[in-house]
């Protein structure tokens, strides 16, 4: 608790950052919505998937960048211990929504596909609306994916949703490299962070 409560602001930075990006897709797959074709509306959607992707990981590299850049200056003034796995802890709680969530409808679909439960999948579908919701991004890549399995619902559910939950372990491994580079002052794009520029003023 003392770790989310030191980190918190970066924490609930990388929240906010998920959230702005669902919202984005979420415009985006809209605005493909209206195209009739389903063949080309659904490659659209996988590569607006993979464009929304890349820039949200971006985004959290930057941002995480800037922590270590940040923590880099306190480190040296003997403010703080140098912690180097603190970015992939940061995301990881920062995630937490998503792996619980994600958790629950992996375990509630094997209950509906193995005992045939309807309350378990009813309430599947809600943990399934929740992580589609908050994860909007990866949504038309999973569907890309699984799609050899779309003739068998429960299947193709039930291994969307490990998706949710494998993804945001990228999320966690960025994080973590961006945060390791901060702390080394070491930039993998040819720009100066927030955080670096803010030292030289």
């Amino acid at each position: 608790m003392k770790f989310i409560k030191n980190n918190s602001y970066e924490i609930v930075k990388l929240m906010i950052n998920q959230v702005g990006i669902t919202i984005f897709s979420l415009v985006l797959y809209t605005a493909v919505g209206f195209v009739d074709d389903d063949g080309l509306s659904s490659t659209i959607r996988i590569l607006l998937s993979i464009f929304a992707s890349i820039f949200y990981l971006s985004l959290i590299y930057c941002a995480a960048w800037d922590f270590g850049a940040s923590d880099r200056i306190k480190i040296d003034g003997g403010k703080i211990d140098n912690n180097p796995a603190k970015g992939a802890f940061m995301s990881l709680v920062a995630n937490l929504p998503n792996f619980l969530i994600s958790g629950v409808a992996v375990a509630l679909m094997a209950i509906h596909i193995f005992s045939g439960n309807e309350s378990a999948y009813s309430a599947f579908a809600v943990a399934n609306l929740l992580l589609r919701f908050l994860n909007a991004m990866f949504l038309g890549i999973l569907q890309g994916i699984f799609s050899f399995l779309e003739d068998n619902v429960n299947a193709y559910y039930l291994w969307q949703s490990v998706g949710y939950f494998v993804l945001p372990l990228v999320t966690v491994l960025v994080t973590h490299i961006g945060y390791t580079l901060g702390l080394k002052e070491f930039r993998i794009f040819g720009f100066l962070s927030s955080a670096e520029k803010g030292g030289k003023k």
